[in-house]
């Protein structure tokens, strides 16, 4: 076992302080060299999109991402710190300016609308970042007329080469090789997608598509990833499984598929209860028998049950928020704890990495109409706050970017996860390691109601150090003055220490050689 390791298991004892309340069993959590997760670890990250509605003086809203509004979110994102970013689009949206009298599409790449982009991706091109890029679904389904020629399929040649254009565009002539893999249709085993579920179409065109990039030389820049479905969704009419996408895409597209992807929209009890490592774990066996990574495209939390109702109420008070898709709780401390325990089970699972959904409020409205009132609030902000209720809320990061944050920074690309061994089998109690030749970093995750202590055990000790302690605790959070995540204790290890750990209520807790300011 990595000897970084074995000081932090035992260090973060020092630092979670046992307070006031009901004390369980003691437990006794062991890491050992042999429990490395066997993965491609990429990171984690969330999805930004272009502000459709306010991305020209044409957008619904007007031009309303100036330079400033960038200039903010580039610097609320250097704390972030992502380390893969979504970025899904319409062509309608950007650069297709409809059919020619030949039904052949008439293309421009020299609109606002694609500077704009350009925003996004000089970010990501500039801080190394791994852009997935995609379009949400064929041009045609953002078509209002009916002309029987609309490309509204995956598998139409227009579309293909119209997406192989514009990839040549923003790759070789603007230089984004940022953009390293490639979504065709966003979820498109639902019925709102393009594809309506049609596995037989979507399966050509991502076949056609990956021989167009092959014969343009842009194979070296950008791969596919796919089958990115919603894996907890089963189509009414076509026959194929929800989770058959996945494991279809692997028996038939291995070969042309360079990272596996899924979205997961999870409610409370699948997290809490730490049955989503059980849910992921079928998936990973296979994913992992190619050797090539897997993330989750899409993570959020869509509570059940009384939350369910909670949350559809606090969408119809708020005069800008979409209530049927919305996840009110972003407001909320508990959504930071969920959405920490989530990625970790994730990582337990042996996923790569999570992108979060999503960012920023501003970015998308119910259908993408571009109404004020229906604004798809699930972001760490809204950079447009003062356009959309000035609310102070908004303005400034939402409790859950704080835990984000912490999984973006101190679960670095490529490091190595540990999972534990519990002498008691506690469902409430999830906890990770990382370590890379520079860093370590230990997670623990309590859900429970009460205070959990542990006696730690490893396989050896390390030299004295600096150590760095984050604490996502209610009402407890040590922040730096633009609202991002500090330690709240520092300290320096010395070898040979003994000590056990008590960890609060429904709160997480890093502990790291990582100094974050």
């Amino acid at each position: 076992m990595p000897k970084a390791l074995v000081s932090f298991i035992l260090l973060i004892i020092l630092f979670s302080c046992k307070e006031a309340g009901t004390i369980d069993k003691r437990y006794k959590l062991k890491f050992k060299k042999s429990n490395i997760i066997d993965l491609p670890f990429i990171g984690h990250g969330v999805q930004w999109s272009a502000y459709p509605h306010a991305d020209s003086y044409e957008a619904e809203w007007g031009f309303l991402m100036t330079d400033e509004k960038w200039n903010e979110l580039y610097k609320r994102l250097d704390f972030v710190n992502p380390h893969i970013i979504r970025v899904m689009d319409v062509s309608t949206w950007r650069y297709y300016k409809g059919l020619d009298v030949n039904n052949q599409p008439i293309l421009d790449f020299n609109t606002q609308e694609v500077k704009s982009l350009y925003k996004v991706l000089d970010y990501c091109q500039k801080n190394d970042i791994t852009v997935l890029f995609g379009e949400w679904g064929a041009p045609g389904l953002w078509k209002t007329d009916k002309n029987p020629n609309n490309i509204n399929r995956a598998d139409d040649v227009r579309w293909i080469e119209m997406i192989t254009k514009y990839l040549e565009h923003l790759i070789v002539e603007k230089g984004y090789t940022c953009i390293k893999y490639y979504n065709l249709v966003n979820e498109p085993n639902g019925y709102w997608a393009s594809t309506n579920g049609d596995w037989e179409q979507w399966k050509a065109g991502y076949q056609l598509l990956n021989n167009t990039l092959k014969s343009k030389g842009l194979d070296k820049y950008v791969t596919l990833a796919g089958p990115d479905a919603v894996t907890q969704w089963n189509h009414p009419t076509h026959p194929k499984k929800a989770e058959d996408w996945v494991y279809s895409t692997i028996n038939d597209l291995d070969s042309i598929t360079a990272l596996y992807d899924f979205h997961i929209y999870a409610d409370q009890e699948l997290i809490r209860t730490g049955n989503f490592q059980t849910y992921l774990t079928p998936f990973t066996t296979e994913v992992k028998k190619t050797k090539k990574p897997l993330i989750l495209g899409e993570l959020g939390m869509k509570y059940s049950g009384d939350l369910k109702e909670e949350n559809l109420k606090k969408g119809k008070a708020d005069p800008f928020a979409g209530p049927d898709d919305s996840s009110m709780f972003v407001y909320d401390y508990f959504y930071g704890v969920d959405m920490a325990d989530a990625a970790i089970q994730s990582m337990l699972a042996g996923v790569g990495g999570a992108v979060a959904w999503d960012l920023d409020d501003a970015m998308h409205t119910v259908g993408d109409l571009g109404e004020k009132s229906q604004l798809k609030k699930w972001g760490m902000w809204n950079i447009l706050a003062e356009e959309f209720g000035d609310l102070e809320v908004d303005k400034t990061p939402r409790p859950w970017s704080y835990s984000w944050t912490l999984l973006c920074n101190l679960f670095p690309p490529n490091a190595k996860l540990y999972k534990p061994e519990f002498s008691i089998k506690n469902d409430s109690i999830r906890a990770i390691a990382s370590v890379t030749n520079k860093n370590v970093t230990l997670a623990v995750v309590n859900q429970s109601k009460t205070y959990k202590t542990f006696n730690i055990e490893t396989e050896g000790l390390i030299k004295k150090r600096n150590l760095y302690v984050y604490e996502y605790i209610d009402g407890k959070r040590a922040l730096n003055a633009d609202g991002f995540p500090v330690p709240s204790k520092s300290f320096e290890y010395n070898e040979n220490e003994v000590a056990n750990i008590t960890v609060q209520p429904k709160s997480v807790v890093f502990l790291s050689s990582i100094l974050l300011n």
